[in-house]
């Protein structure tokens, strides 16, 4: 006669199961978050690669910091047109932005041109094509733009992070990405000019 299992040992191995499934899914979800970073990380630096290209180019000047649809403070396609400083500037979507509509700005990552958003200085000549070509300057002063430029340099990349929340003061916030806080991190993965990757 064969003996069966009692209830006690079903429930062990239930209670081994359940306990083994608590430490494997947080340890996946924080392997799909690192995997994101990195992807986001890789692809700002292509786009800092190009940003520092064009600026060779165009004589130390930086792209306006507008998309192709007049968006302000989002990665521009004059990276890719008319002359190809990374393969399509627009397919580089900030993977923790994806969940929004793609054809909607907010896909992309977004940048800031300080030198361009000065108000009362003398607007720098940033190439942008077309229609594009407007004068977008915000109303922050001077003063502070020369803050932001002594702690990023003349531009700033930034990724929403693990919170896929763009945070609304990324012009002037010094909110980073924390990995030490995982997927509940609320801050950005930022590269800019002066500091290089940041996260």
């Amino acid at each position: 006669m064969r003996r069966a299992f009692t209830l006690i040992e079903l429930l062990i191995v239930v209670a081994i199961i359940a306990i083994l499934a608590a430490i494997a899914i947080p340890n996946f979800l924080e392997a799909q978050t690192r995997s994101k970073v990195s992807r986001a990380m890789a692809d700002m630096r292509t786009l800092a690669t190009a940003l520092e290209c064009y600026a060779v180019d165009q004589n130390g000047d930086y792209p306006f910091d507008l998309d192709s649809r007049g968006w302000p403070w989002y990665i521009t396609d004059v990276l890719s047109t008319p002359i190809t400083y990374v393969t399509n500037a627009a397919a580089l979507h900030d993977p923790f932005r994806m969940h929004l509509n793609q054809n909607d700005a907010s896909w992309r990552f977004r940048y800031v041109n300080y030198r361009a958003n000065y108000g009362s200085k003398p607007w720098p000549p940033c190439w942008c094509p077309g229609p594009y070509y407007t004068r977008w300057v915000a109303s922050t002063p001077d003063s502070t733009i020369d803050q932001c430029i002594e702690q990023w340099g003349l531009w700033k990349l930034s990724s929403a992070g693990p919170d896929r929340t763009a945070n609304s003061s990324f012009f002037l916030a010094d909110l980073v990405y924390d990995p030490t806080n995982g997927t509940i991190s609320g801050g950005d993965v930022i590269r800019s000019q002066k500091t290089g990757q940041r996260k």
